[in-house]
């Protein structure tokens, strides 16, 4: 390996410089620099030469090579039929580089899950049905771990085992511990399961997202409980001391986040339920809180925290409480106490055992399928994509394009670069775009990062701004060790980093702009409408956001937003009422609305708009002048007004839709018949929200494009990284052994 590997032509021609002595260079310099010339040619292809060997030296590990390079590793090995095109998360190099091992223990139950996991990217669990069947036992072999009946008193087993005999035993799949009869229907079919010769693989595709960091007992906090990372959360009945977990009131399963604990050859184990990314069963939580009282330990060792806005200090294990399984504690020296359904996600509040209202802040982990909405996950990637489609282009790309960046924190102190409300930073924003002169006013772009998980009930926050200019409005944290600076405008072009919070505006926003203006949001929980006022604002992108209300368009004079473009990207719009009118509301004028990964609760309205849809869900009826869609659930009617131009492609559009030419649609003609989709969950806060169910239709869940499902899923590949699973665990199956995969 070269001990020399300079990363760009310029670090090659100091190298080579500092090989010379000094007086050779200030004679060069003298002379002209005819020596400098030639050694900034050769510094050109010894940079490419040690590019190349480094690259070479990559490719002998499976780790670090190129991604071409390991299909040529696999046949090394002897892998065939190597997975390829299963979506982010999933691909071939974790199965390449464990096949030596995975042979060695060939047969094994446990090989199966690890198979699984490497090739699905999903954790698995693996389980020998045969392990779970009644059977009539010989006095001398008596199998006391198989009752034929249940026993509904030992809870402590199936608690052990990951059950609880009063939830829902489709929170864990695949640790059931309850034996049953034998069935006749092969699992291969999808119909059966418990057989001598089944196994089957559990997979778990959920995703486990963190909302705030476990707080340091000793530091200081903000009044607002928001300065790490902490939701606010929701207050139910006024009170009740009643509230929910998530900021919009939504019931949603709290989750625990998996161990992720690495399980090599030397120590091989069956995934538990530490292992996976299953919803935080009330047994469970009990055993964490009782494991922490006893060990005395600090709140920030539980799956969850909450803390009282009254006191600003977290609750210690021994004052949260599980509903249904404890009553509160009587000792006097306990004053504040709180009982948490972590099936629901809601919690109530004591002081002195009586009920009580206070602001609540929460440290909790959710569930989701896909990175769809708001959330704490890394939206990096797409939030370039979505300033580069407004027609911002990327931050970092020209530091002249950024006038000012300023953070959003609930606990701020209105300094130079911080305010406390959104209000204020949409106006600061706005007061820094509009003092640019008109030739410097094209393409300025103003940056407003909301910094905290916080709640912001304002009232309807709105900014317009000048024409040519951009805002970008995203939830983002600022970089650590990054220094305060003194103006605004002086802050870095990337100042900010779109992960870690998942803010909640509560009461819609309005925003308008004038010719040429376009705006991005980013990453943010919307309570109430989100509208555009009257103007002329060119682009609207809509990206990883949620919004709990209507996306209206106004308009007042003949031309109002005439050219305006609206993009919404893996966000969720759940609507409202469906009698105030269509989830997306576009007036007569607004010609382009492009969605893509997207679900939409509700109807879709655009009279004078050509609607482009990519792997989306609508679950409604679409009206607009034309239509372009690929891959998409249109659980509703579909009218086109112009048919002729236009193509929808490998989608579901439902009964007396009118739409243009069709390719590989279900039905296959516009005003034919077929069975509908069916979700696992229409509840928006359902970690599986809008996802097709294993019962589904055939036709819509692999009927997408390559073989994919239809709708807002359609990136995950679900399908085939199903299909991909059974392959390359088919060499890995005893004799005679059947398999199935499950609960995916």
């Amino acid at each position: 390996m070269s001990r020399f590997a300079p990363s760009s032509r310029t670090e090659a021609l100091n190298h080579l410089r500092d090989r010379l002595p000094v007086h050779m260079l200030a004679r060069d310099a003298e002379s002209g620099g005819l020596l400098d010339a030639l050694l900034g040619a050769v510094s050109g292809e010894l940079s490419l030469l040690e590019t190349d060997l480094e690259d070479l030296y990559d490719a002998w590990f499976v780790e670090t090579c190129a991604d071409w390079v390991v299909p040529y590793l696999a046949d090394l090995v002897g892998l065939d039929d190597l997975p390829t095109d299963l979506g982010r998360d999933a691909g071939p190099r974790a199965l390449v580089a464990n096949t030596v091992a995975y042979r060695r223990r060939k047969g094994t139950v446990g090989v199966l899950e690890q198979v699984a996991r490497d090739v699905t990217g999903w954790p698995a669990r693996a389980v020998e049905f045969y392990r779970l069947l009644v059977t009539a036992t010989h006095v001398n072999h008596t199998r006391t771990d198989r009752p034929a009946t249940a026993s509904v008193r030992d809870a402590s087993r199936t608690e052990r085992c990951g059950l609880d005999l009063a939830g829902a035993r489709s929170l864990t799949p695949g640790l059931d511990p309850l034996a049953h009869l034998a069935e006749v229907r092969r699992i291969g079919s999808g119909r059966g399961r418990y057989g001598i010769p089944a196994v089957g693989v559990f997979l778990h595709p959920l995703k486990v997202h963190e909302i705030g960091a476990p707080g340091d007992p000793d530091a200081t906090r903000s009044p607002t409980g928001t300065d790490d990372g902490w939701s606010q959360a929701r207050r139910g009945t006024p009170g009740a001391g009643t509230y929910t977990f998530d900021p919009l009131g939504r019931e949603a399963p709290l989750l625990a986040p998996s161990s992720d604990e690495e399980r090599t050859e030397g120590t091989p184990r069956l995934a538990g339920e530490a292992d996976l990314p299953v919803p935080l069963r009330p047994r469970r939580l009990l055993a964490l809180l009782k494991a922490a009282r006893e060990a005395n330990a600090e709140p920030a060792s539980l799956p969850l925290g909450i803390r009282l806005g009254s006191t600003g200090l977290d609750l210690r294990p021994g004052a949260i409480r599980v509903r249904g399984l404890e009553g509160l504690d009587p000792d006097p020296a306990v004053e504040f106490q709180a009982v948490v359904d972590p099936v629901h996600g809601t919690l109530t509040c004591y002081r002195n055992c009586a009920l009580h209202d206070t602001e609540v802040f929460v440290r909790y982990a959710y569930g989701a399928l896909a990175d769809v909405g708001a959330g704490s996950h890394d939206r990096s990637e797409m939030h370039e994509v979505a300033l580069a489609t407004s027609r911002c282009g990327p931050v970092g790309d020209d530091a002249e394009r950024i006038v000012g960046n300023v953070a959003v924190r609930a606990a701020a102190t209105n300094a130079n670069d911080e305010v406390s409300t959104v209000q204020k930073g949409l106006t600061r924003a706005r007061t820094a775009l509009g003092k640019l002169d008109a030739a410097h006013r094209d393409g300025a772009a103003y940056v407003v990062s909301v910094a905290d998980s916080a709640t912001y009930p304002e009232t309807a926050p709105s900014v317009t701004i000048p024409d040519g200019t951009r805002l970008v409005l995203v939830a983002a944290v600022r970089p650590q060790g990054l220094p305060p600076a003194e103006d605004a405008a002086a802050l870095l072009p990337l100042a900010y980093v779109p992960e870690g919070v998942r803010p909640h505006l509560l009461g819609g926003l309005t925003l308008g702009g004038g010719t040429g203006s376009s705006v991005v949001l980013d990453g943010l929980a919307i309570e109430g409408d989100l509208v555009v006022a009257p103007g002329a604002l060119a682009c609207l992108t809509i990206s990883q956001c949620t919004v709990a209300g209507r996306l209206r368009v106004e308009q007042k004079g003949a031309n109002d937003n005439g050219e305006l473009q609206i993009r919404v990207m893996r966000s969720v719009l759940t609507g409202g009422d469906p009698a105030d009118g269509p989830t997306i509301d576009l007036n007569a004028l607004v010609p382009t609305l492009c969605v893509s990964d997207s679900s939409i609760d509700g109807e879709v309205t655009g009279a004078a708009a050509h609607a482009s849809f990519e792997g989306s869900t609508v679950r409604g009826d679409v009206t607009v002048r034309s239509l372009d869609g690929s891959s998409c659930v249109f659980d509703g009617t579909v009218t086109v007004e112009h048919r002729q131009t236009g193509c929808l492609r490998y989608s579901y559009t439902g009964p007396a839709s009118r739409t243009p030419r069709r390719y590989r649609c279900v039905p296959v003609e516009a005003h034919g018949e077929a069975p509908g989709p069916v979700y696992s969950s229409v509840d928006p806060g359902s970690p599986v929200y809008l996802a097709l169910a294993r019962d589904c239709p055939e036709s819509i869940r692999t009927g997408g494009e390559n073989g994919a499902e239809m709708g807002v899923h359609h990136h995950l590949r679900r399908p085939l990284r199903i299909a991909a699973a059974a392959r390359a665990l088919a060499p890995y199956l005893p004799v005679q052994i059947e398999f199935g995969t499950c609960g995916s």
